[in-house]
């Protein structure tokens, strides 16, 4: 799976979305489609489907099941951001990508303090936080970094 500019292939976690060209900061990457869902523990939905959603607003998670936005891995160094105009999701670049480069962003960004999620890390980065959470689970100083970079969706902040 790949289009103009990103291609799907092995990764440190499986299968990971890679740079075919070099994006510059806050250029955007990629348009998140998909499904929107509610994730209710009622719902009928797979634990992988559950797992990859993107938050999209207080009620709505975004399911990228089957398309691009599925293969995009957490790092806690993250090189983008999940940023929402309008009614559309956007992965943006929140530093210079160079061409071959696999795309990240911090899951934290985007798990609001309702959700119920974690997850083991294994992003490798030296600023590993080991556990991926919700957003309020940052240490400080970083939830406030992400917070004056614009790296969080203003929808996290205030659910």
């Amino acid at each position: 799976m790949q289009n103009k500019n990103l291609v799907v292939k092995k990764s440190r976690n499986g299968k990971g979305l890679f740079s075919k060209i070099n994006f510059k900061k806050n250029e955007k990457i990629l348009k998140v489609v998909g499904k929107l869902i509610t994730c209710d523990v009622a719902d009928n939905i797979d634990e992988e489907t559950r797992a990859n959603t993107y938050r999209y607003n207080k009620d709505l998670y975004l399911s990228p099941k089957g398309k691009l936005g599925n293969f995009i891995n957490h790092s806690c160094n993250p090189n983008t951001k999940v940023a929402k105009e309008g009614k559309d999701l956007f992965i943006v670049a929140i530093k210079n990508i160079v061409k071959g480069k696999e795309i990240f962003f911090d899951y934290s960004t985007i798990t609001a303090s309702d959700d119920i999620w974690e997850m083991k890390c294994n992003c490798d980065s030296i600023k590993c936080r080991h556990i991926i959470g919700q957003f309020k689970s940052l240490p400080k100083k970083l939830r406030n970094l992400y917070t004056s970079l614009e790296i969080v969706p203003s929808y996290i902040l205030n659910i």
